[in-house]
């Protein structure tokens, strides 16, 4: 985790937002479903879940693994298991897209954006229609893309931002670039509190039962180490007791 080379997605032709002047942004979703966020915070919570194409990390691709890992220094492509490859995926509008996620979703008025790397595509039109639409935003990032270079408006004065931001860092901390988050997401055993702690501070603090404190998490990585990572994330979670430990809750409930 000590190095950083190129983090600029790869192998992804025609797999990101496409806008000009003349023509409205459209953004490319591998899929849309509703189903219960699993991870964090919110776990346990009615969701609609976008996925959407690309990732600056890895490009998906199995022959790419080791690849990417050492083009970009980051341990996730080894082991990351999400399928956010354009195969099979649908351009959008952003009006199209909050009519499939109501038409799939229903009643659900909690989104999650997700990837891949979704603030490579997401943006602030995708926000507003999707706030418009009567949904809380929610997404999912590794922190090297900026609010301000992701979100901001027309006029780069205002920044139309998430309701809530989970960050999942895959490189080291002196390579991100995120500006605050809502909750902080560490995957056992590659990323540990004692590399994040100047990272952690950019936390947003919430008032919890009566107790304001930020949203810090460890959780296992799931696959063939999944019990060392287990016992590895309850031990570090009672070495630095502000950080809880979350757990994959959809794949204990079989749910996507």
């Amino acid at each position: 985790m000590d190095t950083l080379a190129d983090t600029r997605p790869v192998a992804l032709p025609d797999a990101t937002r496409v806008s000009s002047p003349e023509t409205e942004s459209t953004y490319r979703v591998k899929n849309v479903f509703p189903t219960v966020q699993g991870e964090g915070f919110w776990a346990g919570r009615p969701a609609v879940f976008v996925r959407l194409v690309g990732c600056n990390m890895w490009s998906g691709y199995e022959a790419d693994r080791e690849r990417d890992a050492q083009r970009t220094g980051a341990d996730c492509p080894r082991w990351c298991d999400t399928d956010f490859t354009k195969e099979g995926s649908t351009s959008y509008t952003a009006v199209e897209l909050t009519q499939q996620m109501r038409d799939l979703g229903g009643p659900i008025d909690f989104c999650v954006l997700t990837g891949g790397e979704p603030f490579l595509q997401a943006d602030a039109a995708l926000i507003e229609a999707m706030h418009a639409a009567g949904y809380t935003v929610a997404i999912e990032t590794n922190g090297t893309v900026a609010l301000a270079e992701a979100f901001a408006g027309p006029e780069n004065d205002e920044i139309s931002a998430p309701d809530w931001i989970t960050c999942s860092p895959k490189l080291p901390e002196e390579h991100l670039t995120l500006e605050r988050f809502d909750e902080l997401k560490l995957v056992v055993p590659d990323y540990r509190p004692a590399h994040y702690e100047r990272f952690a501070r950019r936390g947003t603090r919430h008032t919890i039962a009566g107790e304001t404190r930020r949203c810090l998490y460890v959780q296992p990585e799931d696959g063939p180490r999944l019990q060392e990572a287990q016992k590895e994330a309850v031990a570090l979670a009672a070495q630095h007791p502000e950080w809880s430990v979350s757990t994959q809750t959809h794949k204990v409930l079989d749910v996507e």
